[in-house]
């Protein structure tokens, strides 16, 4: 694909058609270009003006606008696409599509087009488990359909349960990846449920500031984005989840605690209190942390004409060691139970390691070295600085390593979604696969 991808977006008629805005600036920011078709029933939830101004294209909705069908306009959309995303996708919709109905402009294309299908279906529960829907999926994605989502948690009904739209940052993650070649169905699958309710997870995420005065500071590349993700997803499954942040631009994940904090020292400290408020099940610190910090930050602002020598001259320390620090006071204590999982972003020379097979061997002595200093049970080693890679990139890919010299390969580069729930299934597996829970 190139650096736009053409997208036609269908919006059916349902709730969760009013994120469909959102949904379309996160296509945008993934390097999407987005035209939007909707159903008769999908301006019941959503402006076709808010739409057109989002996406910077007019709406279609019609099969017999005599302007556009002069053109076989239908046709035209179809062939256009790249990829075409139905969201929400309702059980209506899906149930025409699956039938090879074609009595509107939606289904026309659906009929139409050559390009991947990418689906996210929203409805009620029972809806959605009924075997009429399940049909449907099957023999939607008989024909190679993706399927994105359903989400669990509230319904506009008043109901908890699997139905609703998956949040448009995934919807968008996925877009990317299967219109990249990346995904297969099974990258996607549904909702796993409540498998981890009953545990207490704290995250942390995002960088830390080093100040040097008042307004200027050292930080790093991180955007968070990984272990939001791995936050979001462990509420998804029922777990309570209390999100250390260091500053980003991030959303707090639905049913997520966050703490926000700038500096190491209030990282630790926030991580230290939610510790020693109650039983933790396992701390995951995806936060990039910074190494150093000026031993005496200046109190007030450097002028610009002093700068070079005021930052030059200043004396530096290294910053806290936070997972090590909490894995030592977890250790002094013989019947604390809480779990460490370690992230670690590391470059390798491809100079020196000019094979994948190298690439790996690399990781892993790095890992295994770093997962001995911090003294943690598990660590996440992942790549940095090479494209679809780590910081600032919505996919990642990665070694999962155990302290008793057990890794697990994550595979190809994937959203970060995605990658949060691979985690979360092999640490469930490893740790808590015997124990049952209320």
């Amino acid at each position: 694909m190139g650096a736009m991808t053409r997208v036609v977006l269908i919006v059916s008629g349902g709730i969760a058609a009013y994120k469909a805005p959102d949904l379309v600036r996160k296509l945008i920011a993934v390097g999407c270009e987005v035209q939007v078709v909707t159903t008769a029933a999908a301006s019941a939830f959503c402006t076709e003006l808010s739409l057109a101004t989002v996406s910077a294209r007019p709406v279609r909705h019609s099969l017999l606008d005599a302007a556009e069908e002069g053109r076989v306009g239908h046709i035209e959309i179809a062939d256009w696409a790249e990829l075409v995303l139905v969201a929400p996708a309702t059980a209506d919709l899906m149930a025409r599509a699956a039938a090879g109905l074609a009595n509107d402009l939606a289904t026309t294309i659906l009929l139409a087009t050559e390009a991947p299908v990418l689906w996210a279906p929203a409805m009620n529960t029972n809806m959605w488990r009924h075997p009429a829907t399940r049909a449907n999926l099957e023999r939607l994605r008989e024909r190679k359909a993706v399927f994105v989502g359903p989400d669990r948690g509230e319904l506009a009904c008043g109901w908890i349960g699997e139905g609703r739209m998956i949040d448009p940052p995934v919807i968008a993650a996925a877009a990317r990846a299967v219109a990249d070649r990346k995904a297969h169905p099974e990258v996607w699958p549904p909702v796993r449920g409540a498998d981890w309710r009953g545990r207490k997870l704290l995250v942390t995420a995002g960088p830390t500031r080093a100040y040097l005065d008042p307004v200027r500071f050292i930080s790093n590349a991180s955007t968070g984005l990984m272990g939001f993700c791995l936050a979001e997803a462990a509420a998804a499954r029922g777990a309570e989840v209390v999100l250390v942040a260091g500053p980003v631009g991030l959303d707090t994940p639905r049913g997520v605690r966050r703490i926000d904090v700038e500096t190491g020292a209030q990282m630790l400290d926030a991580c230290g209190r939610e510790l020693g408020s109650g039983e933790v099940d396992l701390v995951a610190m995806v936060a990039a942390v910074a190494d150093l910090i000026p031993a005496e930050p200046a109190t007030r602002k450097v002028g610009k004409e002093q700068v070079l020598d005021a930052f030059a001259s200043m004396r530096w320390e290294a910053e806290v060691d936070i997972l090590a620090t909490l894995t030592a006071r977890c250790h002094a204590s013989p019947e604390a139970k809480t779990r460490f999982l370690g992230f670690a972003a590391q470059t390798v020379d491809e100079a020196e390691a000019p094979r994948a097979e190298d690439v790996e061997t690399e990781l892993r002595r790095l890992g295994a070295a770093k997962l001995e200093r911090k003294g943690c049970d598990a660590l996440f080693v992942n790549r940095v600085g090479v494209p679809g890679l780590g910081f600032g990139s919505s996919t990642n890919a990665g070694l999962l390593m155990f302290a008793d010299a057990e890794t697990l390969d994550a595979g190809e580069p994937r959203p970060k979604q995605t990658l949060a729930h691979w985690l979360l299934d092999q640490l469930a597996a490893r740790w808590w696969s015997d124990e049952v829970r209320s």
